[in-house]
């Protein structure tokens, strides 16, 4: 298999890709990189047999407008798409500006027939152990009650197919559990996901409840789930590093931080964000992950496996075969 990676495009640089690349290299022997950005800053992986590294000059910034595609069509980004739009590529990935990747695989790839609109897909850890996945989180800044239903049939058929969940449970995201709460598009949502004999709703869910792991498909509009995401990203990082400080405030503290040590290694891995790796850009005719734009070498890392179980599990095929 071959994946396409741009190099360039996160806050972190090249530095952390190359990083991650040679991590992964060192596990798989038979897969192939196809590395995107500047040549000398990826010369650790220069003459390596499964990596082929692609020159590219310029870099679209997580501050430009999406637009700026249209001008630096010698970016890593750019470049990296172009990749999978002429089949030398299986798969792509890329930390970059989330809207202008968005406009890039808009532009350069077919979607999966039938799909009005893709959307950006991203696993999250539960309370009870399994993870939910929430989509749109970010690749729209608005959506129509049918492109929510769209989402909510792409979710059900990637948790049925590629999860193995028989009969996966699909919730809306709203701000109350009744079906008439919520703006128009979201009763109007609430209505057709309702009579959709395909899919098992349960009704909608409150963003208090998105991490207990009760449902197995969460649909929001993109401008929604971002926040609601990025939120519980932040409440996360806030937590631990309050416990950490109250855990080594005092000699009583530390020594019971010693006792709850394996308890509480456990528990930070249940909830490790790098875990999950990237999110899925749902819709297109090739896998397109995006990795989170401060990703470090071991997130990275976990979004190139996710980038390669995505194309082993077939899983544009699946998502075709479950919209018929």
């Amino acid at each position: 298999m071959k994946l396409g990676i741009d190099a360039m495009s996160g806050d972190l640089g090249s530095e952390i890709v190359v990083e991650a690349c040679l991590s992964f290299l060192e596990k798989n022997k038979t897969d192939e990189l196809y590395v995107v950005g500047k040549i000398e800053e990826l010369q650790a992986l220069n003459n390596h047999p499964q990596v082929v590294l692609i020159d590219a000059r310029e870099i679209l910034e997580m501050t430009e407008n999406i637009l700026a595609i249209r001008r630096k069509k010698e970016s890593s980004m750019v470049k990296t798409m172009m990749l999978a739009r002429k089949n030398e590529v299986d798969a792509v990935l890329s930390c970059g500006n989330t809207g202008a990747y968005y406009a890039c695989a808009m532009l350069f790839l077919k979607r999966i027939e039938g799909i009005e609109k893709s959307c950006l897909m991203a696993m999250l850890p539960t309370y009870k152990g399994d993870n939910v996945a929430m989509l749109d989180v970010g690749a729209n800044s608005e959506n129509t009650a049918s492109q929510l239903v769209s989402f909510a049939v792409m979710g059900s058929v990637y948790a049925r197919n590629v999860r193995k969940i028989e009969n996966p449970k699909v919730a809306l995201l709203n701000i109350g559990s009744e079906h008439h709460k919520g703006d128009e598009v979201h009763q109007e949502t609430y209505k057709l996901l309702e009579n959709m004999k395909e899919i098992n709703f349960v009704g909608n869910i409150e963003g208090k409840e998105i991490l207990d792991g009760d449902v197995d498909v969460i649909v929001t509009d993109g401008f929604t789930g971002n926040v609601a995401l990025k939120t519980t990203e932040g409440v996360a990082k806030v937590l631990v590093k309050s416990l950490k400080e109250s855990l080594m405030s005092s000699t009583r503290t530390k020594v019971g931080a010693l006792m709850a040590k394996p308890g509480l290694k456990q528990l930070m891995k249940k909830f490790d964000t790098k875990a999950a790796g990237g999110a899925l850009m749902m819709g297109f005719e090739k896998p397109v992950i995006k990795a989170h734009g401060s990703s470090d070498a071991i997130a990275f890392e976990n979004a190139i496996n996710l980038a390669f179980e995505m194309v082993s599990s077939n899983v544009v095929e699946k998502m075709k075969e479950g919209l018929k």
